[in-house]
């Protein structure tokens, strides 16, 4: 398996802890003078490259646990059943502008220190003559994943060419910056040119340029695997942590549910009514616990750009196109990944549905981009861009709103202290995803 490492968060804390007691010295270590601050020239130095890239890394690891987390309760993957104010907010389909910040920064500050570090790593190259492409490329290829996040998952978003405040545009920018930093990255070729592939191929199937899209995507091998990493000893995956350590959301009810007691292996459950969790109902004394094991250790890694993601987008694409044919060859290739018997060719296109009842090829589709990105932050755009008929008030556990949240508006955060606009004006579009 072709396997890149986004991060490993543990690895940012040993170096600098060398630098640390090389600068002390060797006297007492209790007797140690405050050497000041770390000045940005210190970061030129050509060793604190790998350093920097981890940090760049560890920025996306932190907004790539909390959209999941997010997206499962305000979509159909998970049913919220706990007792956060989010949750309650999030599991009818209000996707409130208060609780939607924290991803959003983090997310932004990835795209920021891309910039940063990429600047620094070309000086380092002037002056040293030293390659260090494969680092500039796996900062483009990082900021792209930033910026096809936000694209997905928020109503508009906020970018400023020049000054310090932005303004409201279209999600359509952020896929067109993702596409930017995707091709960035894969002109420096290297192995970080099939992950860029593969996050052109996200790209452009956001800006529904479905030819582009399934061009890049048949670049990318089955195997490619690129995630997010997470450490025990410093930032848990949250997706563990509150299906694990607390029961704050439940897959009762939901297609991946739906597979008990033979459970897709894209999808892995527990039963928590028979045995094995601490308690057989969520946080909040009422909802049925089903408990997610995709993510069953603190430091479960996430997929953010996979070869499983790339037979999706050429069968997407193929329906779109109307052929059945090639759309059933990518479905059957995407299946085999896991080992799953392959599917006969569906007699007709049909339609999207909810309950999905798997009998035709929209509904195929649905299932098998539910199952093979479940809980990876995705499932709401894939509502969104279909005009999903599970927003129509669809109910996991819960009731739904009438029209439920296709997206996230621009958060409380950012339009409290950006004067360029209001937050009613932040807020348009949360329904219609305009």
């Amino acid at each position: 398996m072709m396997r890149i490492a986004c991060m490993i968060r543990r690895g940012i804390w040993a170096p600098l802890v060398a630098l640390f007691f090389l600068t002390a010295g060797c006297g007492d270590i209790f007797d140690v003078s405050n050497p000041g601050q770390t000045l940005d020239s210190d970061l030129n130095d050509p060793n604190m490259i790998p350093i920097l890239l981890t940090g760049l890394s560890a920025d996306v690891s932190d907004f790539m646990d909390n959209f999941p987390f997010d997206v499962a309760r305000l979509s159909d993957e998970l049913a919220g059943s706990g007792s956060y104010a989010d949750t309650g907010y999030f599991r009818v389909g209000w996707a409130a502008q208060d609780e939607v910040n924290g991803a959003w920064e983090q997310a932004h500050e990835a795209i920021w220190m891309a910039e940063l570090h990429v600047d620094r790593i070309l000086n380092q190259m002037d002056l040293t003559g030293v390659d260090y492409e494969h680092h500039i490329a796996r900062a483009w290829v990082l900021q792209g994943v930033a910026h096809r996040t936000l694209g997905e998952n928020h109503c508009q978003v906020v970018y400023s060419d020049e000054g310090e405040y932005g303004n409201l545009q279209p999600r359509s920018v952020a896929f067109d910056s993702a596409a930017a930093a995707f091709n960035r990255a894969l002109s420096y070729g290297g192995e970080w040119a099939m992950a860029a592939h593969a996050g052109l191929a996200s790209a452009y199937a956001g800006l529904g340029q479905w030819d582009q899209a399934a061009a890049e995507a048949a670049l990318v091998d089955d195997d490619l695997l690129v995630e997010a990493y997470y450490d025990q000893s410093d930032n848990e995956n949250e997706l563990y942590d509150e299906t694990h350590d607390r029961h704050e959301m439940s897959a009762y009810n939901t297609y991946a549910g739906s597979f008990s007691p033979d459970w897709d292996p894209r999808a892995p459950i527990t039963n928590c009514e028979l045995g094995g969790c601490p308690n057989a109902v969520g946080a909040d004394g009422v909802t049925v616990m089903w408990r997610q094991e995709k993510f069953n250790l603190p430091g479960s890694e996430i997929p953010i750009l996979t070869g499983a993601e790339a037979r999706l987008i050429q069968a997407e694409a193929a329906l779109r196109n109307g052929n059945l044919g090639e759309f059933t060859t990518h479905i059957n290739r995407l299946r085999a990944i896991w080992g799953l018997d392959p599917i006969v060719q569906p007699a007709s296109a049909g339609a999207l549905e909810y309950p999905n009842a798997y009998d035709d090829a929209w509904s195929i589709l649905d299932g098998e981009r539910m199952l093979t990105l479940w809980l990876e932050g995705r499932r709401l755009w894939d509502l969104h861009r279909w005009d999903h008929p599970f927003l129509n008030g669809g109910t996991v556990v819960w009731p739904g709103e009438p029209r439920r949240d296709s997206c996230m508006p621009v958060p409380a955060g950012e339009c409290r202290v950006n004067p360029n606009f209001t937050c009613t004006e932040a807020a348009a579009g949360t329904i219609d995803g305009s």
